[in-house]
C-alpha cells in the first residue's frame, strides 16, 4: 500500500461521523498556551497555528530535551495488538505522518520505508505472523516475505536462520529532535512562540477556567492550555486538583556517529532493534528494565554496538556518540490521557506512551475539541476523568 492510499484509508477515517459526535460548545480561543516542547507539544503547536491561533509554547528546558530526545522514535500500529481501539489510535499516528510529510512537502526528517521483523526459531516466528494476522483482520496492511525478500531488503544484514518474516511497509522512523525542531520552526513561521528555559510555577484560577500561567518570567494570560510536559503533566494536573498518574519504564539507547547509507528501514530481528537516522546516525536500543543495570552506561552502549555488527557488519569500524539512559512516560494504565482536565473547560492533557507515533493525530484531534467544540469518540477510553 503507497502513502496516498494509505492516506485515504486511515486519514479520511478520522473524521468520519463514526469518531465525532455534537457535544462541545466551541469556545472562542485566541491565545492557547501549549505547556512542553517535546513531540507532542511541538506537533500540537503547528496544527493549533496552522488554524489561526495564536500559541505560545513553554518548554523548561530546551525543545526535545526530554523523553522525546530519548525515543528510539519507531513510528507503529503493529506492536499495538491487544487491544483494538488502541490500535486503531496507533495506525491514524502512523497514516499522520504520511499526511504531514506531504504537507510539509518532505520537510521532517521522517523516513516511512517500512518496518521489518524477522525470527530464527518457528515458535517466535509464529508470534510475529499471528500478530501479522491480527492487525491484518484489523485493516492494517501487513505482509509475511521469504527469505529471500528479506536479504533483497536487508542486503548488508547477516541474518542468520530465518523462521520467518514480516514487513510492514508504511511504518517508518524519525529523528525525534530534529523533527521537533522542524515543527516548531514551522510553527513559529505561522506566527507561534517558542519560549525555553521557562518553567511553568502554577496557575491563575478562577471558576474552573485558568486565566493565566505563572513562570519564572512572570504571567501569560491565556484562553486555553495544554498540558504535553510528559512526566511534568503530573504535577502541573496536581496543581489544579488534577489527578493524572504516571509511571515510568527505562531503557537504553546508543547513537552511533555518522555512517554511510546502510539502512532504510526499522529492523527487528532476533537480538537486534535499530534503525539509520536520515543524518547517517544508527540508533539501537538495550532491554527496557535494564538487564546490565549494574555495568556503567558506556559498557551496556559497546555491548549495545558489538551485538549490532554481529548483524551489521560494517558498524564494526562505528564509534558510540552517545548512550542514553532513556525513560519512557507511562499513564498508570498504559493508555493515552487525553481530554480536557476535571471541571476545567479550557485545561486540555495531552500524555502519552507512544507519543512519537501519536502526535500528529492527538494534535488533530485535540485542535478540533478545542478550536470547534466537537468531541472525538474514539478517545472516550482515554479521557483524565477515568483517574478521578
Amino acid at each position: 500500500m503507497d502513502r496516498r492510499d494509505f492516506l485515504r484509508l486511515f486519514g479520511a477515517t478520522a473524521t468520519t461521523a463514526a469518531f465525532v459526535r455534537p457535544g462541545f460548545a466551541a469556545p472562542s480561543l485566541n491565545h492557547v498556551v501549549v505547556i512542553g516542547g517535546g513531540i507532542l507539544g511541538a506537533t500540537l503547536a503547528y496544527t493549533l497555528a496552522r488554524r489561526g491561533v495564536q500559541v505560545t509554547v513553554l518548554e523548561k528546558s530546551a525543545p526535545a530535551s526530554g523523553v522525546t530526545g530519548e525515543s528510539f522514535a519507531y513510528l507503529n500500529a503493529s506492536t499495538k495488538a491487544d487491544d483494538r481501539p488502541y490500535h486503531v489510535l496507533n495506525a491514524l499516528g502512523v497514516a499522520g505522518w504520511h499526511r504531514l510529510q506531504i504537507e510539509l512537502q518532505g520537510a521532517l526528517p521522517v523516513r516511512l520505508n517500512g518496518a521489518i521483523q524477522w525470527r530464527s526459531e518457528s515458535g517466535q516466528a509464529e508470534e510475529i505472523f499471528a500478530t501479522l494476522r491480527r492487525v491484518q483482520e484489523w485493516g492494517y496492511s501487513g505482509r509475511r516475505i521469504d527469505e529471500v525478500t528479506l536479504r533483497a531488503l536487508l542486503p548488508k544484514a547477516v541474518t542468520g536462520p530465518v523462521a520467518g518474516a514480516v514487513l510492514y511497509e508504511q511504518e517508518g522512523a524519525l529523528d525525534p529532535v530534529a523533527t521537533v525542531e522542524a515543527l516548531l520552526d514551522q510553527a513559529k513561521k505561522l506566527g507561534a512562540t517558542v519560549r525555553f528555559p521557562v518553567e511553568v510555577t502554577g496557575f491563575d484560577v478562577s471558576g474552573n477556567r485558568v486565566r493565566a500561567v505563572k513562570t519564572t518570567e512572570g504571567e501569560i494570560e491565556a484562553d486555553a492550555v495544554v498540558l504535553a510536559a510528559g512526566h511534568g503533566s503530573e504535577a502541573l494536573a496536581r496543581s489544579i486538583g488534577v489527578k493524572l498518574p504516571l509511571k515510568s519504564s527505562k531503557g537504553i539507547l546508543i547513537h552511533t556517529d555518522r555512517q554511510p547509507g546502510l539502512l532504510e528501514r526499522v529492523v527487528f530481528g532476533p537480538g537486534i532493534t535499530i534503525k539509520q537516522d536520515p543524518d547517517g546516525h544508527f540508533v539501537s536500543s538495550g532491554a527496557y528494565q535494564g538487564s546490565d543495570a549494574g555495568s556503567p552506561l558506556e559498557e551496556q552502549g559497546q555491548r549495545i554496538l558489538e551485538n549490532a555488527a554481529r548483524f551489521f557488519p560494517q558498524l564494526s569500524n562505528a564509534r558510540v556518540a552517545k548512550v542514553i539512559s532513556g525513560t519512557r512516560v507511562l499513564p498508570a494504565d498504559g493508555f493515552p490521557v487525553v481530554g480536557f482536565a476535571g471541571d476545567f473547560r479550557n485545561v486540555y492533557v495531552t500524555v502519552t506512551h507512544s507519543a512519537v507515533t501519536l502526535a500528529p493525530v492527538l494534535a488533530r484531534f485535540a485542535a478540533q475539541e478545542l478550536l470547534d467544540g466537537v468531541p472525538v469518540d474514539i478517545l472516550a477510553p482515554y479521557r483524565p476523568s477515568r483517574f478521578a
